[in-house]
């Protein structure tokens, strides 16, 4: 879909966080205008210029700046969406750790301009590593590891752009913690490794020294585990029986390869 004209705005001032989309539809463009008396403004936070922005009314309304400052959303307006997804993510996130009595810390690192997402210190726990855009295999597996070189807990939450990344942490340990947008909060679902995820309020969560923790997780993981160690154990089993049979002259058959009941004329 082509996206005409800014949609995207904080309304709590040039460095705030409380991002809104504005309606598609006029009317409902209005509403929002007369709900955010402050005013609208182009989020520093989102890359913007910190500028005021103003409702152009239509049929498909938008904002424009009121200024002349340079900004990169006046050229590229439908990167907007995109940047400021973080936001949207960010606010009630951090609202539900500090009710928790955390104290987070939201810190730009080296690689964010090529994945965005949130990437939260939490004091005396880790980090919260939250991934809204794709991320090839080798990437998660190379961030998680210098992650985890630097910090005694690392949780990742996964947006829906990344789904992916989502379904490789589940394979590599069993499960994944999935985070989705719902009216004003946040829902959190347990992935596990066969692509099912058990979804919840974030307030079902909690924060622990070994970093999120969500009901389900754990029960996921340990099924993981023993399914692994019975394929183990299954190969190391295969491996003896092939062994034996090398010994004893003969082969095992492969699966599949079991003799016909009756004569094959050919």
């Amino acid at each position: 879909m082509t996206v005409r004209g800014l949609r995207w705005a904080v309304t709590d001032g040039p460095d705030g966080t409380a991002a809104v989309e504005l309606p598609g539809d006029d009317a409902a463009a209005r509403l929002l205008e007369e709900q955010a008396r402050g005013g609208f403004w182009c989020a520093r936070e989102a890359g913007g210029c910190g500028g005021r922005l103003e409702v152009a009314h239509g049929p498909l309304p938008s904002f424009r700046h009121t200024g002349d400052a340079p900004c990169a959303f006046v050229r590229r307006q439908d990167a907007a969406g995109a940047a400021y997804d973080p936001l949207r993510y960010r606010r009630p996130l951090v609202a539900w750790l500090t009710a928790q009595g955390s104290a987070p810390r939201i810190e730009r690192a080296p690689w964010r301009d090529d994945h965005p997402g949130l990437h939260v210190v939490v004091a005396g726990v880790g980090v919260l590593e939250v991934q809204l855009a794709p991320l090839p295999d080798t990437a998660w597996r190379e961030r998680d590891d210098r992650l985890r070189r630097g910090t005694p807990s690392v949780t990742w939450l996964y947006g829906p752009g990344a789904d992916a990344a989502a379904a490789t942490e589940a394979g590599v340990r069993g499960a994944a913690l999935v985070l989705r947008r719902h009216d004003r909060g946040l829902l959190a679902g347990v992935r596990d490794d066969g692509g099912a995820t058990r979804w919840m309020r974030l307030g079902a969560c909690r924060l622990t020294v070994d970093g999120l923790d969500a009901p389900g997780l754990a029960e996921a993981r340990a099924r993981h585990t023993r399914r692994s160690a019975e394929r183990e154990e299954a190969a190391r089993r295969a491996g003896q029986a092939a062994r034996r049979g090398r010994r004893a002259g003969t082969a095992p058959r492969p699966p599949g390869d079991e003799p016909l009941p009756f004569p094959f004329a050919g």
